[in-house]
Parts: structure tokens; sequence; C-alpha cells
């Protein structure tokens, strides 16, 4: 079989061509920016191709020859300068994708977020019927938009999965922040915890449950591919332990980080600088951000591990 990756050079992207490269029997087919950053996946027997996610020409040449397209593009930063390239990227690049899958007769698995899901309340835990509810925050909005547009394109006739990770955790290729949060915490510098809660998904973990989704998924299909619901107290707790570094004992007040990321935000941006922390994130990790993935471990097979071991993985990957 041939699989054809796009955004495989992010961190879920960069996993999940990995894992594909290691079966022989898999072709994996990586499109990507001209000019852009490869070195994790070097080594790999794969083939590159560089192109335009805006150019529908350059799309349909990648997938000539292909039997599975994985859509992993996407923009994730919050920052408001990233405003317009949110939507280029998890909207109109979705949709186009989308469009020219269908014009192919490909099967699409296409990876959105459980932001696009929506926010639960306290006490909560969504499943995929959720009605979406975060419009205020811009990049879920846009991932919602995307699938929304994407799934369009499965009542016009579009085989596609729509596949939405967690808070994912591991160590190739692990995003910068992610980065830094372990090692503050290592050399107990990180001295804070945010007050809410995540759904933590091993990498490892996700990128079988993509697999899956593009095996067993049933079309027009969503699938939440999460992990276990854990607080930031025991994630962090648990880093510390992994790195033995110092456990972050002081909690933030939940109604005090909004006005926090607000505050970082707004100096950034006068600085020129990308925030590391923006309002709407600040307000997320005051929340407990709690999902279910029942309906991908029964429908798929899709299996979740301990996430005390994906935390010592990434936290071996970084010391």
């Amino acid at each position: 079989m041939r699989v054809l990756v796009f955004g495989g050079n992010g961190f879920i992207g960069a996993n999940l061509v990995q894992w594909l490269a290691r079966d022989p029997k898999e072709k994996v087919r990586l499109f990507h920016r001209p000019g852009a950053f490869l070195g994790h996946l070097d080594g790999l027997d794969i083939e590159r191709v560089a192109g335009e996610l805006t150019n529908e020409a350059q799309l349909v040449a990648a997938m000539t020859g292909c039997d599975l397209v994985f859509n992993l593009a996407g923009c994730g930063s919050n920052a408001r300068e990233h405003i317009r390239q949110r939507v280029e990227v998890n909207v109109e690049a979705a949709a186009r994708v989308a469009r020219v899958v269908r014009q192919a007769g490909l099967r699409l698995v296409h990876v959105s977020s459980i932001a696009a899901i929506g926010r639960p309340a306290r006490g909560q835990i969504a499943d995929e019927s959720m009605a979406f509810n975060m419009e205020s925050d811009h990049y879920a909005l846009t991932k919602h938009q995307g699938e929304t547009a994407v799934l369009q394109e499965h009542a016009r006739g579009l085989d596609v999965v729509v596949a939405s990770p967690g808070n994912v955790v591991g160590g190739f290729a692990m995003k910068a922040g992610q980065k830094s949060n372990f090692k503050a915490i290592a050399s107990g510098r990180m001295l804070f915890y945010p007050p809410g809660g995540v759904c933590l998904t091993d990498i490892d973990d996700l990128v079988q449950g993509l697999w899956l989704c593009g095996e067993r998924g049933k079309s027009g299909r969503r699938y939440i591919l999460g992990g276990e619901n854990v607080t930031f107290r025991e994630y962090f707790r648990e880093i510390a332990l992994a790195t033995r570094g110092k456990i972050p004992s002081i909690r933030l007040p939940a109604t005090l980080l909004p006005m926090l990321g607000w505050g970082v935000e707004t100096a950034f941006n006068v600085l020129g600088r990308n925030p590391p922390l923006t309002y709407e994130a600040a307000d997320l990790i005051a929340r407990f951000l709690y999902y279910s993935s029942r309906r991908a471990q029964e429908e798929l097979g899709y299996a979740i591990g301990d996430w005390r071991q994906a935390v010592a993985k990434a936290a071996q990957a970084v010391s």
C-alpha cells in the first residue's frame, strides 16, 4: 500500500511517518513545504515531495498512485499574529485536500483535535456527540470549521474518517513547549501547576490509532484517540518522578490564569515575539478537559496504555 502524508514533519506526523516506515509493505510518500525541516526523518526509506497546500495541481500529482491519505497539516499556534495562517491551513487547506482526495477516489484520514469537539463542563467527560462550544477560541474554531468542510465532502462521496487526538505526550520530535516543561520540572524551575486537567495520550498509542482509523474506521465517523484523564498536578508530579526533578507544589488560581495569559500575550505582541502563553491557552489549562475514547476502543480496537510509561519515555528522550 502506498500512503500519502500531509503534515508529516510535525510532532504527530513525524511519529506516524516513522511508524509507517518500519513496515516494508507500506510505501510512504511525504508531502512537505519547500525548505521545511525534515531532519528528524533522516534515514527513513520514504519518498519526499515538495509542494504547497494552496497548489491543487501539486496535490493531485502527489496523490497519484496512492491508496490512503493522512492529512495532519495544521497551524497549532493560538497567537493573534497567526489568525490568517490558522484559517488558511486548518480550514481552507483541509477543504482543498478533502476535495482532491474525493476526486481521486481515495480514502482520507483527517487528523483534527479534541479542541474541535468542544470544551466539556466540569465533571463531564465529553465524547464525539458533544455540540461544539468553543467559538471564542480561534484555534478550536478553525479546527471545527475544517472538520465541517471535510464532512461536507463526505456528503458528496468522500471516503473519510476523522481522528481527534487528545493531549499528546511522547519523545520523538516532541514540541518545543512540551520539552521546555519537562526540562523546567527536571531542573526544579517549575514551581507552579495549573488547576485543570487533560486527556493525556501516548504518541505510540495515537499513531497506531491513526492507522486503525484508516484500516477499520467507518466512513464519515469521528473517533477520539485519547488516553487517561489526569490532572495537571498528577501529570507534573509524574514528570518530576521520571526526571528526578522537583514536584511543582503551588497551585495557580483558576480565576487569575486567563488574565495572566492575556497579559503575557499582549506584552509579547508589543515586543513582536511569539507569546509562550495566550489568553485562550491559559483559560484551557484552568479547566478539566476530559474526553472518552470508548468509540475508538469498541469500533477500532484502539488500545490505551499506561500514561505513566508514556511520561517516562518522554522524560528519557529529553534528558
